[in-house]
């Protein structure tokens, strides 16, 4: 900053006369009036006499404040000096006896007994550099001692007020969780078992906390307090072993989708409070690491997925097709199976590709978030799932919130998406997507689509008129042969051997143009931009601190436990 701050030592016959002093400043000595009667704190400003700003502009000023100093080495005309003024004033001063110092060595030893904690301070007074410092005295810990003291206390009093888990605690009512598993249990016979609830916050802590694995999470609830708390044990019992969970897991809880209902109910809860605002929804997918070596796997044939909307879009298409005079097409061929990498380790992730180099077994998240950060569903994939691909199952998730906007990546911006969403008057919020293709070749936004001719016009004003409409849903346009061979942009439009160009256009494309329009408005545009602060966020925080980057379960329904808890 600007502002220079400066201690001045005054005597007290200054103090009380007042003097006139020389303070030093950056821009020279200016002398300073001291009032009759200053008092130790008295504060003085020099107004332009601090530093300059290195911006340029105006110069800040400089404070100074008063220390009286006490005289000690009193010869006795001081002394007698100062009793005649004492006096003069009517003050009485009665001056004590200095103890003698084997007292004061008595006293400290008795303190030191009891384990009072005393500093004594030492001042030492620099009449050059006019400043005061304090020492502390030199003090050593006794560990050994402390370690084996008794103590009084309740766990609830170890544990601070403010604690995370005592906010979990408070807020989250975990008895439904005897409803949901009391099946499962022997209602009058057996040895006694776990509490239910206690294995389930036992995970809870291990996603809160970022602790890998299951194995250290039971070595941190053996030495802290505030999880035995939350866990409802006390300091004497034993902490279950680490593979507990894991078998009851299996046993009772796999079946019940607890985890998923525990979501449901914080979910329900946030709701209610109204702390959640549906109308504006964030998806967003990414990848987690699986717990699989990425050189241990086999190659089978599995047969391809069905798309989304297939049924409706091959109705589609043969509307299109008569609507055109074509014949309907005759029903497909079985899809044939397709090569794909199945790990030996755990065999329901996938092999997920992302750029040249990398190339892991891993599981895809798919998440939604509203424009709070409150995750409102999520699903887990194997990693070779498309976004688009997993987005189905997490919208029958989303649409009990009957939202007014979904926003997305480009990984989701497809004809299906869209026109599923404007069929549910759902506004999508979908970013620019880059034109593929040859840099440098024409684009098929070069091509004017003629509506009202069902058509397009190349760069020329030549007509690429309709053909017919494939199985995938696309219209195909072909240009004449025989005009293309002497155009003058054929090197930069098609390289088929035929000189022909082909655009194709989906037969949902107006959905996909009219999601085009409402990128380009202001408002869409700005909320495109609370991605960042939302969906991914979200996965950034899981990620960094919830240690959901990776790992270490295996089977997709863990997965979806884990990807649950952390949420």
């Amino acid at each position: 900053g600007t502002t220079i701050f400066y201690n001045l030592n005054l005597n007290f016959v200054q103090a009380a006369l007042g003097d006139t002093v020389d303070i030093p400043t950056v821009h020279g000595d200016v002398e300073l009036v001291i009032p009759e009667g200053t008092q130790t704190g008295k504060r003085f400003r020099l107004r332009g006499k601090g530093a300059p700003s290195l911006r340029g502009g105006a110069i800040g000023d400089q404070y100074v404040t008063v220390n009286v100093v006490t005289p000690t080495g009193l010869n006795e005309r001081q002394k007698a000096a100062l009793k005649e003024f004492a006096a003069a004033g009517d003050l009485k001063v009665n001056p004590k006896k200095k103890r003698p110092n084997w007292v004061f060595r008595l006293k400290t030893k008795s303190l030191e007994l009891k384990f009072l904690r005393a500093f004594l301070c030492v001042k030492s007074y620099n009449r050059g550099k006019k400043s005061c410092e304090v020492i502390p005295m030199f003090h050593k810990e006794k560990p050994d001692y402390n370690r084996k003291q008794y103590g009084f206390y309740t766990i609830d009093e170890l544990v601070p007020k403010d604690h995370f888990l005592r906010q979990v605690d408070s807020k989250v009512d975990f008895g439904f969780i005897y409803d949901l598993v009391e099946d499962t249990y022997s209602p009058d016979n057996g040895r006694p078992s776990l509490d239910p609830v206690m294995l389930v916050k036992i995970p809870l802590i291990k996603c809160f906390y970022g602790i890998r694995s299951m194995r250290q999470t039971m070595k941190e609830i053996e030495v802290n307090v505030a999880y035995r708390w939350f866990l409802g044990l006390t300091l004497d019992d034993k902490v279950p072993h680490f593979t507990t969970y894991g078998k009851n897991y299996s046993r009772r809880f796999q079946d019940k989708e607890l985890i998923s209902e525990i979501f449901s109910q914080v979910l329900n809860q946030a709701l209610y409070a109204g702390l959640i605002d549906p109308s504006e929804i964030f998806v967003d997918g990414t990848h987690i690491k699986a717990a699989a070596n990425s050189h241990k796997y086999r190659k089978e044939m599995v047969d391809q997925q069905a798309k989304f909307m297939s049924e409706q879009l091959a109705v589609e298409i043969d509307l299109d097709r008569k609507k055109h005079a074509k014949k309907s097409l005759k029903p497909a061929k079985e899809s044939e199976a397709k090569e794909k990498k199945i790990s030996t380790t755990d065999p329901e992730c996938g092999w997920f590709h992302k750029g040249e180099h990398k190339e892991v077994f891993a599981y895809s998240a798919q998440v939604a978030c509203d424009k709070h950060g409150w995750a409102l569903a999520y699903t887990v994939e194997a990693g070779n799932v498309h976004d688009s691909q997993a987005f189905p199952a997490l919208f029958s998730k989303l649409e009990p919130f009957s939202p007014r906007y979904i926003i997305a990546d480009s990984g989701y911006k497809t004809p299906t998406i869209v026109h599923y969403l404007l069929e549910r008057n759902i506004i999508p919020v979908f970013p620019y997507t880059r034109p593929k293709g040859v840099k440098g070749n024409l684009r098929p936004s070069n091509f004017i689509y003629d509506a009202s001719h069902d058509s397009y016009i190349c760069p020329e004003n030549q007509v690429l008129s309709y053909r017919t409409t494939t199985r995938e849903g696309y219209r195909e346009y072909k240009s004449n042969p025989k005009v293309c061979v002497a155009c003058p942009l054929l090197s930069v439009c098609t390289q088929s051997q035929n000189h022909q160009k082909v655009v194709t256009r989906h037969v949902w494309k107006d959905a996909l143009e009219f999601c085009e329009e409402i990128r380009h408005q202001r408002e869409m545009k700005e909320l495109y931009k609370k991605r960042k602060e939302t969906i991914e966020r979200l996965f950034g925080t899981a990620k960094e601190y919830h240690n959901l980057r990776y790992t270490r379960e295996k089977g997709k329904s863990k997965m979806e436990d884990q990807v649950g808890l952390t949420l």
